[in-house]
């Protein structure tokens, strides 16, 4: 009895190892379905504006009121310095004064021209008609002068004969014909000198000759007004100088008077942004051109990556990124990856940035965020959990189980992330994979799903 009963206690045994042996391991598992699968990498970065403008002052004057601090959201519009308002419209007086002043000197030097340019068109016109009216004088003269020299020289030519024909008579004075060749030789040495003929033409020479004088005079008059006004013509070129000159202070005017009612109703921000320098105090006086505030636009937001080398080959331009600022998530793609690394600290880095979509007043610009860059995109993909892949040296595999054990299967993987893989090949929709965290599976082991 005490050897069966031996016996029968070895066979328990060995039966209790064997079913202990062959027991199924207890497994996750996960069947293999079809669905949508992203890749997604997690890099820091700052939240930086893309797009900023630095206001400075176009006018000289004294700052008023600064109505705005470093870090403020200021939005399209708003005012954000202004001038004093009495010193402004002082300004504004005297340039309008300026102007006004400009102007008048142009119509003088206009009216001025236009004077001298007259005067010498005068003298022009003028000479060349004392010109014509001497020359005709003169000629005038010389005939009448002629006429009278013709007219006395016959009356002499006359009268000499009278004396010849009087001596010849001399012999007899008593006679008639002498008596009458005397009076004729008094009458004409009386018109030799005083005949009416001969004195109007001498009083034709006579006014010919004041004519004459009076003519020469005037052309010399002329003649003075027309050097002293030549020096004084605008030429081609000076009426184009004072015209550009006109423009130019024209345009002066007109700009500093249109700066100057600019800044009476103060400077505003251009488009919505936060405040990132200001560079004047109330009451400060400013020079044109003087750095008062910046404002980083908050229309136009980038979140700058630092990418490493392994991860930056899976980055590419377009790509969806999220980020998380003030408990909200913003969306954007990625805009721009540089083409060269930043030296900086142990290894080198290559910068990344992200466009936001719709950025908003909530931004906080230099706040540090995770941005999670979408790398890989698949619809339709057949996925299993990452827990399920195993390697070795023949590659990647997973466990499938077939009639409650396990069988290696070696499968191609695509796109992946932290929680799922795509399975490219090796098993199809349906097949359950399974998993041990905490203990080992062989090929052909049982298992029973958890």
């Amino acid at each position: 009895m005490a050897i069966i009963a031996g016996v029968l206690i070895a066979v328990i045994t060995i039966g209790t190892i064997s079913v202990n042996a062959n027991a199924a391991m207890k497994v996750e598992a996960y069947t293999a379905d079809i669905g949508g699968l992203s890749s997604i990498l997690e890099i820091n970065g700052n939240v930086e504006s893309d797009s900023m403008k630095t206001y400075y002052s176009k006018v000289d004057g004294t700052i008023g009121k600064v109505h705005v601090k470093a870090g403020d959201f200021v939005k399209k519009g708003d005012i954000i310095v202004s001038y004093d308002a009495d010193e402004i419209e002082r300004l504004t007086a005297i340039a309008q004064s300026y102007k006004e002043a400009d102007l008048g000197n142009y119509n003088n030097a206009v009216q001025t021209g236009k004077r001298t340019a007259g005067l010498y068109g005068e003298a022009t016109r003028n000479i060349k008609v004392l010109d014509q009216q001497i020359a005709d004088t003169q000629a005038a003269l010389i005939q009448r002068q002629n006429d009278l020299a013709n007219k006395r020289a016959a009356l002499a030519d006359e009268g000499a004969k009278l004396q010849i024909s009087l001596i010849d008579w001399a012999d007899k004075p008593d006679s008639e014909e002498f008596e009458n060749l005397q009076k004729l030789v008094q009458t004409n040495a009386y018109e030799q000198q005083y005949s009416s003929e001969i004195l109007q033409m001498q009083e034709e020479i006579n006014s010919l000759g004041v004519a004459l004088e009076g003519y020469k005079t005037y052309k010399a008059e002329m003649s003075s007004q027309k050097a002293a006004t030549q020096m004084g013509l605008m030429t081609d070129g000076a009426k184009e100088e004072i015209e550009a000159i006109k423009t130019a202070n024209e345009l002066a005017s007109d700009d500093t008077i249109a700066n100057l009612n600019e800044a009476a109703g103060g400077i505003k921000a251009e488009f919505d942004g936060v405040v990132s320098g200001i560079n004047v105090i109330e009451g400060c006086s400013v020079g044109k051109g003087t750095e008062l505030v910046t404002i980083k636009s908050i229309d136009d937001v980038v979140v700058k990556l630092k990418a490493n080398k392994y991860d930056i080959v899976n980055i590419e331009e377009g790509q969806i990124t999220t980020v998380v600022i003030k408990n909200k998530e913003y969306t954007g793609k990625v805009s721009r990856i540089s083409r060269m690394a930043d030296e900086g600290g142990q290894s080198s880095a290559i910068g990344v940035e992200v466009k936001l979509d719709a950025p908003d007043s909530n931004i906080i610009l230099g706040i540090e965020v995770k941005a999670k860059i979408q790398t890989a995109n698949a619809n339709d993909a057949l996925r299993v959990p990452a827990h399920a892949l195993w390697e070795d040296e023949d590659g990647t595999f997973v466990f499938v189980v077939k009639d409650d054990k396990a069988v290696k299967t070696k499968v191609e993987t695509g796109v992946r992330n932290e929680n799922m893989v795509e399975i490219c090949s090796g098993i199809n929709k349906g097949d359950v994979v399974v998993w041990n965290e905490t203990s080992e599976i062989t090929d052909g082991m049982s298992v029973k799903v958890n």
